[in-house]
């Protein structure tokens, strides 16, 4: 890493570098469990209410947007490690920022969620960046309702983005960014798939598995790429799975891996709403 970040980097852990030069200390970076635990992802719970913590879990992952402090701060003092959700790599326009992306930086539509639309990521390294305001503004939010880490969804617009416009190195650059900007907030960070990617150097010349907290991946059991999420568990950092079929759930092979693996419904529904799934490998 470069000096400027490492003291960056070094000022943050010990809780010592005010925010925007406002007097306000951004809180020490608080560092999600290793090891296999229980956990849950219920970032489809539209309201606080939809939301129902399942017994012996110790991380829940929640939409920031979505999820109040009031309710982080409550789920906290159940003692649960709290990661909020944020589309880093997407634009979606039912976001109360939405109307802050422009149209040059829409690059295409997610086949998937066909009014969502994958953004230029490469922007956050040009002068005056848009994208790079919008996403330190959803960290702060973020942050300011008490969550502990991040997870940013789709840092993979190098494969969805068509035409190779945005190359390999352009998104591990961009996600190598994400966790330096995260950090500066005082929060963990977890990286979203890209199994490939996880032994991959950013432009400050650090693996991504090296500056992530740990990561979070859907499906390696079905597409047979759990492998890689194990180098995170060997840096001590936790290693989260979810399969959306239950026929793969692989729990032999998860605990083998020391990974967090469970089966999930496809929407991620809290967990007081009807279609709520979990299926949890024991945590052995």
């Amino acid at each position: 890493m470069r000096k400027a970040g490492l003291a960056l980097g070094i000022l943050t852990v010990c809780g010592l570098l005010s925010e925007s030069g406002l007097g306000l200390p951004v809180p020490r970076i608080q560092p999600p469990p290793a090891g296999l635990y229980g956990w849950d992802w219920q970032i489809g719970a539209q309201t606080a209410a939809q939301v129902r913590v399942p017994p012996g879990i110790r991380l829940i992952d929640l939409d920031g947007f979505e999820t109040t402090a009031a309710q982080v701060a409550q789920l906290k003092r159940q003692g649960l490690y709290t990661v909020c959700y944020i589309n880093a790599g997407s634009y979606e326009p039912y976001r109360p920022d939405s109307a802050r992306y422009p149209a040059r930086l829409k690059l295409g539509v997610d086949p998937n969620w066909q009014d969502e639309a994958f953004v230029d990521v490469r922007d956050v390294f040009r002068p005056h960046s848009v994208l790079a305001a919008i996403l330190r503004q959803r960290l702060r939010m973020c942050r300011k309702k008490g969550f502990q880490a991040l997870e940013p969804d789709n840092l993979q617009n190098d494969e969805n983005v068509p035409g190779g416009v945005i190359s390999l190195q352009d998104q591990v650059d961009f996600s190598g960014w994400l966790a330096d900007e995260a950090h500066a907030q005082g929060l963990a960070i977890f990286q979203k798939n890209g199994p490939d990617k996880v032994l991959l150097k950013d432009r400050t010349g650090r693996r991504l598995a090296d500056k992530f907290d740990g990561i979070l991946n859907e499906s390696c059991h079905e597409f047979d790429e759990c492998e890689p999420l194990a180098e995170y568990v060997r840096r001590g950092k936790p290693a989260l799975n979810v399969e959306y079929r239950q026929k793969f759930l692989n729990c032999a092979g998860a605990s083998r891996l020391k990974i967090n693996s469970m089966f999930k419904d496809p929407y991620l529904r809290g967990g007081r709403e009807a279609a709520y799934r979990r299926v949890a490998c024991p945590a052995k």
